[in-house]
């Protein structure tokens, strides 16, 4: 499994590819151009794991002044349940070393499947955030992890 992080060089292609996975999983997926942005930016990640010419999973972020953020993570349908999701985590964790001293993400908080995804990478639950997501609208639970 190889994992790719993008950058500002990264084919448009690719950046339209990312979009295609994550607006097929999550209904306000991002943009091309998010996904651009994001990449481009300092201290921004964007990874990927393509297999057989396919991008079956994703995993935004970024780094600020000690934290981490996970802004998104997408696995396409047919790939669940193989560790991508987890390796892209790792990767990320990796990435970041010893520059952030805890990583934070939100997670849908009717999203058990992932909820339990991140529990098991070392996530812990620390508050809610009312309304936080919409379409549907829904309350964000809102995840730590200490290095």
């Amino acid at each position: 499994m190889n994992i790719i992080k993008a950058d500002a060089d990264t084919s448009d292609e690719i950046f339209e590819r990312l979009s295609e996975l994550d607006r097929s999983v999550i209904p306000d997926g991002w943009s091309a151009e998010s996904f651009r942005s994001e990449a481009a930016k300092d201290g921004g990640f964007v990874l990927y794991i393509e297999e057989n010419d396919k991008i079956c999973a994703l995993l935004t972020g970024y780094s600020v002044v000690g934290e981490g953020d996970i802004t998104n993570v997408a696995v396409a349908p047919g790939y669940r349940r193989r560790g991508l999701a987890v390796s892209l985590i790792k990767a990320f964790e990796n990435m970041l070393g010893d520059s952030a001293e805890k990583i934070f993400l939100e997670v849908r908080e009717s999203n058990q499947p992932a909820v339990g995804l991140y529990k098991k990478c070392g996530f812990k639950a620390i508050s809610l955030r009312k309304n936080f997501y919409a379409n549907p609208r829904e309350n964000a639970i809102v995840m730590v992890k200490e290095n």
